[in-house]
């Protein structure tokens, strides 16, 4: 696998509109990648508010407008959904697809998105050992004609799947790990492995891979070794070049690269499509801005100081009280729950959530948005908007 030719292919997502997200991967087939990717996420990146589908229904939607490109998500966690329910979804896209699925999956791994829509979250321990029961069984359902497994977690009872892949054997597993026990996995089940990282970073990971690979009795050459950068490789045309040489030297043959996330990467994209990546083959031995407030409810201004006061004195010192504290005493910083927990004095995440879904509604009591912004991994509060909040928390 390490001597064919590298792929590159576009992680599109699904936050925008149905219209803008076809558009989208028509002209990533068009430029010729080899890969189109969405995520299993369901609430935005850097606003949980942005509009976001639901992973395989719009890559099923998507499937019959395109001809050649691989698709797949990037990847899906088994924590949402039942084993045997999620490789049906991958199977049925497969079917729609002619047989051009990868079957991207991992662990599960964001606690607030579980928390948001009630899906159990339990340790990182045991959703690991989860996610190795769920690839035993979706191995299982794709080579015999019934299965039946008995873990500790998940059992199946004489079942039945069909159809199977159009692809020989079963779909191909790809597999997004870093930490030594998906590492592990990674090297028992997996044809693709995906990383996340700068070059040197994912070096590093890919050796370690390596070393487990062999532990294995596996050779590590028969394992396609791919990378979602955490460098812009859309900075310019150099930059396109100069990364992906640095992490094909890294030991990586895949690259997967976000859709454009500004108007001045697109036409970066559409040149290196054109101009660079067929070099690259034959040489081988966006944040979506957050959306208007609701209807009912308006921005807060300087114009509210005086409900802002208000809503500070009604919480006293509480949880609530400190959250907003330690936002207005550090503008434009990121606080994830877990860090947030000892600050406030709580003793769980979900008491974290609570605490600012208390506050949100004594802000929307009053027609406001929420003064902070909450991306996947927590919160932050402006610069602008916390010397609003301070104004109001100096009056008397």
């Amino acid at each position: 696998m390490d001597n064919e030719a590298p792929r590159f292919g576009i992680v599109l997502g699904q936050r925008a509109s149905w219209p803008e997200l076809l558009a989208r991967a028509r002209e990533t087939e068009a430029l010729g990648f080899d890969g189109l990717f969405l995520v299993d996420h369901f609430f935005g990146l850097k606003d949980v508010s942005d509009p976001t589908h639901e992973a395989y229904t719009m890559l099923a939607a998507l499937a019959p407008y395109t001809h050649n490109i691989r698709l797949g998500i990037m990847v899906s966690g088994n924590s949402y959904r039942n084993p045997a329910l999620l490789l049906k979804q991958a199977i049925t896209v497969d079917h729609i697809s002619g047989g051009r699925v990868d079957f991207g999956v991992g662990a599960g791994w964001l606690e607030r998105e579980h928390e948001a829509y009630g899906f159990p979250f339990p340790s990182a321990r045991e959703r690991v050992e989860r996610f190795a029961e769920a690839l035993e069984i979706w191995d299982g359902l794709q080579r015999r004609e019934r299965t039946t497994f008995e873990g500790e977690h998940y059992q199946l009872l004489d079942a039945p799947f069909e159809p199977k892949s159009l692809q020989p054997n079963r779909l191909p597993v790809l597999i997004g790990a870093s930490k030594p026990r998906m590492l592990r996995l990674v090297a028992r089940h997996a044809d693709i492995w995906n990383t996340v990282g700068p070059p040197a970073d994912a070096a590093d990971v890919r050796r370690r891979l390596d070393d487990i690979c062999r532990e294995e009795g596996r050779d590590p050459a028969t394992l396609v070794r791919s990378v979602s950068p955490s460098i812009n490789l859309l900075a310019s045309v150099e930059d396109f070049e100069q990364g992906v040489a640095a992490y094909h030297e890294a030991g990586f043959r895949d690259i997967y690269v976000p859709w454009p996330r500004t108007e001045t990467e697109l036409p970066i994209l559409r040149e290196v499509a054109r101009e660079v990546i067929p070099g690259l083959r034959s040489g081988t031995a966006p944040a979506t801005p957050g959306g208007d407030a609701p209807l009912n409810l308006r921005h807060l201004t300087r114009f509210d100081l005086e409900e802002v006061r208000d809503i500070l004195a009604s919480f006293g010192d509480s949880p609530a009280r400190r959250f907003l504290e330690v936002l207005i005493d550090n503008p434009d910083e990121l606080f994830d729950g877990e860090e947030l927990q000892p600050r406030l004095g709580v003793g769980s995440h979900a008491d974290v959530t609570r605490t600012v879904a208390t506050l949100g509604a004594a802000f929307a009591d009053r027609g406001l948005t929420r003064p902070w912004h909450e991306a996947q991994r927590g919160y932050l509060m402006t610069e602008a908007m916390a010397d609003i909040l301070d104004d109001a928390r100096g009056q008397k």
